[in-house]
């Protein structure tokens, strides 16, 4: 009987939305809606909360003990590379945006000398090495960083109320927002980002790794006050109106932050050392699910797939030149993040439906 690792994946889902929150959600959200910021918060969330309902509910109709990959080869290969190439596809993007856009605040924050491709070897080598590990590795070492990076963070965005002025969280309804006009905004629509990647992992770990889907609701319900104040502190210390104009809005916030008694004078530091050890482990859980959807096209070593997949996010991330081709891309990921957060979530739970009425027919001959 394998042993119950509920906290090895809860760990590993808070990286995997921790590690891209506060880097991407504030600036979309804040461009998609001049006030009452709680609104499209609240829905996407409600919206995420769902399929992954949807997605934990298809797990669980086939018993939750075989991994996505099985259950969909057991339909054909075909049926199987099919539904999992764009997944493979979207991932491989979300890799690509998050190594970018990670090497480059971290040569604007610690490493302004540093050439930016060497960052990115830095970033991209070590996470395809942990990948390469294997998955028990990336949840142990998950776990770990939780214990220790999760304490500082909640640190940073207490810390961050030292400039806040309550005044710019008014309108709570604002009559624009409450139309829900920020429906028709592409930057509503980027910042789902955050939520289409971070719940999938769980249906490629079983039956290595076993959990508790439970657990895992209650962790999801916890992102929802963090979403909130990763978008809100910055338009506290700010206000809307110049919070917008920053490509990223909460670390600016924390930058404006004083504590005396600390020997480090900017608090940014700590908070985005964090943040660089979960984005590390999320690239490495991306790309162990990418080879894995790749090694069902061709039976190969792990390593070969690796190195391939890994030379071609670090050739795209050298010739991506600035932010702007960053959101770009962003918004043209978005067919695939609809399919990899609405379709194959319903997709599997039809298909798990129509598994439990197969097994009650056989049951009852």
């Amino acid at each position: 009987m394998r042993m119950d690792k509920t906290g090895q994946v809860v760990a590993v889902y808070l990286i995997s939305h921790i590690g891209i929150i506060f880097i991407f959600y504030p600036g979309q959200i804040l461009e998609s809606a001049e006030s009452s910021h709680w609104l499209p918060i609240t829905i996407g969330f409600c919206f995420y909360l769902v399929m992954i309902g949807i997605y934990l509910k298809g797990i669980r109709c086939f018993g939750g003990r075989s991994s996505i990959i099985t259950i969909l080869q057991e339909r054909g290969k075909i049926v199987a590379l099919a539904m999992l190439l764009p997944v493979a596809v979207y991932f491989t993007v979300v890799a690509i945006v998050t190594l970018r856009a990670y090497a480059e605040v971290i040569m604007s924050l610690f490493l302004t000398s540093t050439p930016i491709w060497a960052i990115m070897a830095l970033l991209l080598g070590t996470a395809v090495y942990i990948a390469y590990l294997g998955l028990e590795a990336i949840f142990r070492t998950a776990l770990l960083v939780v214990l220790l990076g999760v304490p500082i963070i909640l640190f940073v965005l207490f810390s961050s109320f030292q400039n806040a002025d309550w005044y710019y969280v008014f309108p709570l309804l604002d009559k624009g927002t409450m139309s829900f006009s920020f429906l028709g905004h592409t930057a509503f629509y980027k910042s789902m980002l955050v939520f289409s990647g971070g719940f999938l992992f769980l249906g490629f770990i079983q039956p290595a790794l076993t959990y508790k889907p439970s657990k895992v609701i209650v962790a999801c319900v916890c992102m929802l006050p963090i979403l909130l104040l990763s978008v809100y502190i910055p338009v506290l210390t700010y206000g809307r109106s110049t919070a917008v104009l920053f490509n990223l809005p909460f670390l600016e916030a924390a930058e404006t932050v004083e504590i005396t008694w600390l020997m480090f004078d900017r608090v940014s530091m700590f908070f985005m050392i964090c943040l660089i050890s979960f984005i590390m482990l999320l690239l490495a859980l991306i790309i162990w699910m990418i080879v894995q959807v790749l090694r069902m096209a061709a039976r190969t070593p792990d390593w070969v797939p690796l190195l391939i997949l890994a030379a071609i996010i670090y050739l795209v991330c050298l010739f991506i030149p600035d932010w702007l081709v960053l959101d770009r891309l962003l918004w043209w990921n978005v067919i695939p993040r609809i399919y990899s957060i609405i379709v194959l979530p319903v997709a599997l739970l039809v298909m798990g439906y129509r598994y439990m009425k197969k097994r009650k027919v056989e049951a009852e001959q």
